[in-house]
């Protein structure tokens, strides 16, 4: 059943992103076309659209999971999804799946953006990047760059702080708008889920903050190596210091929020 409500829930929220894709792709197809014919004020025109199509891409895909979430949920679809036979635990999981899917689709449609308009950039310059390399060489700054091995790391880890980052997001906001739509609250849900929302994560990130430079936890990053220290980030003598005491903490917190938002839609939560 589960796997029914992943399926169900790609086609229902597929059609509030499918849109932010196709602009994406015409706009790279028209970039691409500016650099084949040499015609420079097309790829000018075209990078700064893309740019703003990258953000806009971010922001919009944000927006429409929560806006799903809510649609699907607590307005009047919520009659038709509560009577589903199946799980509150699975709903809530079937939407956070498909919402991860999407944000981290959103922010890897960015980064291609942002590769092609480096493309693009690189294609004017005609060969001016090698003397920034060459720069870079002789003031020594080329040393400091990261080994192929760890440049890996550094990605793998990017990738997992990342997916950190999104389900914290999901469990602060699916969290606040669940709350809010309980019988106490649910006369201004909107209100009161941006409240519950800034409330929560800001005192969660008050926390974060202090367990990130205190904690003795820590990544150390350098040229040769990623490697994890059992050392306060303020402490550490590495060139560069990740405190992972305040991202383990969200994580925590956002997962025990999911949690709860999947008792309080099992017991508290008032369709209207």
């Amino acid at each position: 059943m589960l796997g029914k409500l992943i399926k169900h829930e790609f086609k229902q929220s597929a059609r509030s992103v499918m849109l932010i894709y196709a602009s994406a792709a015409a706009v790279i197809l028209f970039v691409f076309f500016g650099m084949l014919t040499k015609i420079t004020w097309i790829g000018i025109v075209g990078s700064i659209v893309l740019y703003i199509v990258a953000l806009v891409g971010i922001v919009m895909t944000l927006v429409s999971v929560i806006k799903n979430f809510y649609d699907t949920l607590y307005s009047n679809q919520g009659y038709l999804s509560f009577t589903l036979p199946v799980k509150c635990s699975n709903l809530l999981l079937s939407k956070v799946l498909v919402s991860v899917v999407w944000i981290v689709l959103s922010f890897v449609l960015a980064g291609l953006c942002f590769l092609v308009i480096a493309m693009n950039a690189k294609a004017a310059a005609e060969g001016s990047m090698e003397g920034v390399w060459d720069v870079l060489e002789m003031t020594g700054l080329k040393e400091m760059l990261p080994s192929g091995a760890t440049l890996v790391k550094l990605l793998v880890l990017l990738v997992v702080l990342m997916l950190l980052m999104v389900l914290t997001f999901i469990g602060f906001v699916y969290f606040a708008v669940t709350l809010a739509n309980t019988r106490a609250l649910q006369k201004h849900p909107k209100l009161f889920g941006f409240l519950i929302f800034f409330a929560t994560y800001g005192a969660s990130n008050a926390i974060a903050t202090k367990l990130t430079y205190s904690l003795p936890l820590s990544l150390e990053i350098s040229t040769e190596d990623v490697k994890l220290a059992f050392v306060a980030m303020d402490r550490s003598e590495s060139m560069l210091s990740y405190g992972l005491g305040g991202t383990i903490f969200l994580a925590l917190v956002a997962f025990g929020l999911l949690l709860l938002t999947g008792w309080i839609m099992e017991h508290k939560v008032n369709i209207k």
